[in-house]
């Protein structure tokens, strides 16, 4: 903070001032020395014998010494004190200007001492405001986000449905076959819709920041095996071979076995779906870095780079069409990441042309921990 002409100018008048009152201060004193402590004999004699030894007027010195003293003291004590009040009229303006809404902006100065800590709290609840700020418009963003994703979908198969049975319903077929032509279709895109709403509340549910966990103590060796059983036929048909590689010996983890589930069945069907290009399914679990991991890779087709950041984001799809082929509703992903993070932990994923690997890291949370 720099100080102006005008600013320099009311110092010194003040320390003029001050200046002034000290003297007359020390004149008081002196008369009162004169006139009444000179008085006392034992006080008399002192000065005089001081007077005879140093050949001055010793009984000033300490009034001057003191005098000086409170003076210097007095004019630090006004100095610090003014420009701690220029300081604090700085602050209140920029803290105005912010707000009017400039909450981007930062107090250009950081005082010494408890007014800093003030600034620097100004400063904490400057960011915290603003965070909060952004992530309403975030939360805004993504209510129309999702009304307008939901709308799309649920369209979709929704006008086919509607079409198809009101070819039934005027009779416009050939013949029986047409007809259970007709109503096949209808029924597999009212399955498609399902799918989505039964997706869609899922999603809801695990990100509701009040999210049930149940939890329960389990052995995630024996859960990945019965997980994996389920999905040996569907992998052999899709002409793939499922492989399980688990530790030997028990796992004992706390959690929610129902939604772990949801996880591995999501990453273990999307392995088997987009996986067809290739020839093998490896799913692992060990031990890494103070927790556990799984994870689930396919040699299949691997996922385009750009889209690897947005994977994770609900109705994010690779490829339209082959959502559409499998019936995904954009939502599996979505809900994984939520189960995961309600659990404390991370999923990722990393695809090269060999192979796409998702991992998911559970913290180690065994019933002695």
């Amino acid at each position: 903070m720099k100080l102006d002409a005008k600013d320099f100018l009311r110092i010194f008048l003040d320390l003029v001032l001050s200046l002034a009152i000290f003297y007359a201060v020390f004149q008081t004193a002196s008369f009162l020395a004169k006139n009444y402590l000179y008085n006392i004999r034992q006080i008399k004699e002192y000065v005089w014998f001081l007077r005879r030894s140093f050949d001055i007027d010793s009984f000033k010195i300490p009034i001057i010494l003191l005098g000086s003293g409170l003076f210097a003291a007095w004019t630090f004590v006004r100095i610090r004190k003014y420009i701690e009040q220029k300081q604090m009229e700085q602050i209140i303006s920029e803290l105005h200007y912010i707000a009017k809404g400039n909450f981007q902006h930062v107090i250009s100065i950081r005082p010494s001492g408890s007014l800093g800590n003030v600034v620097d709290s100004i400063h904490a609840l400057v960011k915290s405001t603003r965070e909060a700020m952004e992530e309403e418009r975030r939360l805004e963003q993504s209510k129309d986000e999702l009304v307008t994703n939901v709308s799309h979908d649920l369209r979709t198969p929704l006008t086919s449905i509607i079409g198809y049975l009101g070819l039934i319903e005027e009779r416009k077929y050939k013949d029986e076959e047409q007809l259970r032509q007709y109503a096949h279709i209808a029924y597999e895109k009212a399955r498609q819709m399902n799918v989505l709403v039964n997706d869609l509340f899922e999603y809801t549910k695990v990100r509701n920041r009040g999210a049930h966990v149940t939890r329960t103590q389990f052995d995630l060796v024996e859960l990945v095996e019965q997980v994996s059983v389920g999905f040996r036929i569907a992998a052999q048909e899709a002409g793939l071979c499922l492989h399980v590689d688990t530790p030997d010996e028990k796992i004992e983890m706390i959690g929610d076995t129902d939604k772990l589930v949801r996880v591995l069945e999501n990453l273990l069907s999307n392995a088997v779906k987009y996986g067809r290009d290739g020839t093998d399914i490896f799913i692992r679990l060990f031990e890494q870095q103070g927790g556990v991991a799984i994870s689930v890779a396919n040699n299949g087709a691997p996922i385009p780079a750009e889209y690897i950041p947005n994977l994770f984001e609900r109705f994010f799809r690779v490829e339209g069409s082959r959502s559409k082929e499998t019936g995904g509703s954009g939502l599996g992903l979505a809900i994984a990441k939520s189960i995961i993070d309600l659990h404390h932990g991370s999923i990722s994923v990393d695809s090269t042309p060999e192979w796409t690997t998702f991992t998911i890291w559970l913290p180690r949370t065994s019933p002695s921990s």
